[in-house]
C-alpha cells in the first residue's frame, strides 16, 4: 500500500495542458503562428465573440454541421463576399436570442427553514426530494 507523501514534489506540480498541435504543413509557417496569436488575442473581445455566434447561427440556418471543418470552410468560401461586405452583423431572422435566466424560486440554504411551512429544515423536507 502506498501512502500520500506531502513532501513529494512530483505530485505538487500542476499539470498544464499542451496547446493543440498544428498540421505538419502549417507548423513552421510564421503566417499561421501570427494568425493563431491574433485569434487568441481576439478571443476575449465581446464583439469578436458576438460575430462568431452570428456566423454560427447563419451556418445552422443553412444546415451546416459546425463540427465538420470541411463544411464550415466550404460555407465560408461560399459566403466570403457577404462576410466582407458586413451582411452578417445581426442574427438571422427567425433565430431566437438566448434569454437571460431569471431565478424565480426562493433563495434557500440547506439549513434554513423550508419555505413550504412544514417547520423542518430544507434539507430534510423539500431539499431531500431534489
Amino acid at each position: 500500500m502506498t501512502w500520500w507523501n506531502p513532501f513529494n514534489k512530483k505530485d505538487d506540480q500542476p499539470q498544464t495542458a499542451a496547446p493543440p498541435e498544428l498540421p505538419k504543413e502549417l507548423a513552421d509557417s510564421p503566417l499561421t503562428k501570427g494568425m493563431m496569436a491574433k485569434f487568441y488575442r481576439m478571443w476575449k473581445n465581446p464583439a469578436f465573440l458576438n460575430q462568431l455566434r452570428t456566423l454560427s447561427a447563419y451556418m445552422a440556418k443553412d444546415g451546416v454541421n459546425i463540427k465538420d471543418m470541411a463544411a464550415v470552410k466550404a460555407w465560408l468560401e461560399k459566403n466570403k463576399e457577404a462576410i466582407e461586405a458586413g451582411k452578417f452583423k445581426e442574427l438571422p431572422p427567425g433565430s431566437e436570442k438566448q434569454e437571460t435566466f431569471v431565478k424565480t424560486g426562493p433563495d434557500v440554504g440547506r439549513n434554513d427553514p423550508c419555505p413550504c411551512g412544514s417547520g423542518k429544515k430544507y434539507k430534510k423536507c423539500c431539499g431531500a426530494k431534489s
